[in-house]
Formats: structure tokens, C-alpha cells, sequence
């Protein structure tokens, strides 16, 4: 009973392909769909541009640099940094024992040495990532 499906499938296959014309594209046909691949690569659409431009990027990077190099070389007792009052900042009422917890030099610019690395991994980690084949 299969045998006989199966052999008027074929049999209607064949009688269909005996039947249809073969295509053929167009002479220019490769000429024009690449003419439309030249002008969609080309379009302002796909261009990428960054939120933030790399300017921006190096002038934050030079304030961050900048403020960093002045408070680690600071050590006056009038210095800028020692003028701010941080003690409201960490006045909760959830907790109060953060209020009265002071960080040491050592700690705050280990923390400051990991931001900086942090934010220098994720453009490393994105030129990676573009470079991958997909």
C-alpha cells in the first residue's frame, strides 16, 4: 500500500517537473542585487554611533584621572576634601553604624584602582565581543 503512495507521489512529481519551465535570472541580475547591497551598506541607518563619543569619554576620563591624582597627592589638613561633611550622607535611620564607619586611605583608593579597572574592562570586553564570529 505504500509502495503505491509512495509511486504516484513520484509519478506526479515527475509529471509536475516535465511540466514547469526552468528559470533563469536575469544577465544583470547579480550586478543589480549587489548595486542594493552597496547602497544599504552605505546608508546613514546602519552606520553606529556611540551614545557617548570618544571625546566625551577621554575628557571624564581625564577629570576622573585628574581628581584622583590631586587627592592621593593632597595631604594638607586644608585641602578640599577635608572641608566636606560626609557624616550626613550616611545618616540613616535603618542603620546607624554606617554613619560612624570611616574608611581608611588604603581602602578608598583600592576601591577607586577597581572602578577605574572595571570601567577600563568593559570597552575590552565589547571590542572582544564585536570581533567574535557569530
Amino acid at each position: 500500500m505504500k509502495e503505491m503512495e509512495n509511486n504516484t507521489l513520484e509519478n506526479l512529481a515527475d509529471k509536475i517537473m516535465k511540466e514547469t519551465k526552468i528559470e533563469t535570472p536575469s544577465i544583470d541580475f547579480t550586478s543589480k542585487i549587489m548595486s542594493q547591497v552597496d547602497v544599504i551598506a552605505n546608508s546613514d541607518l546602519t552606520t553606529y554611533k556611540p551614545l557617548i563619543s570618544k571625546p566625551v569619554w577621554i575628557g571624564i576620563l581625564a577629570m576622573i584621572t585628574g581628581i584622583l591624582t590631586y587627592s592621593f597627592f593632597t595631604t594638607s589638613a586644608s585641602s578640599f576634601s577635608s572641608n566636606i561633611d560626609f557624616s550626613n550622607l550616611f545618616n540613616t535611620r535603618l542603620n546607624p553604624s554606617i554613619s560612624n564607619h570611616l574608611f581608611s586611605k588604603t581602602m578608598t583608593l583600592s576601591m577607586a584602582v577597581f572602578a577605574l579597572l572595571f570601567a577600563i574592562q568593559i570597552p575590552l570586553l565589547k571590542k572582544y565581543l564585536n570581533k567574535r564570529v557569530i
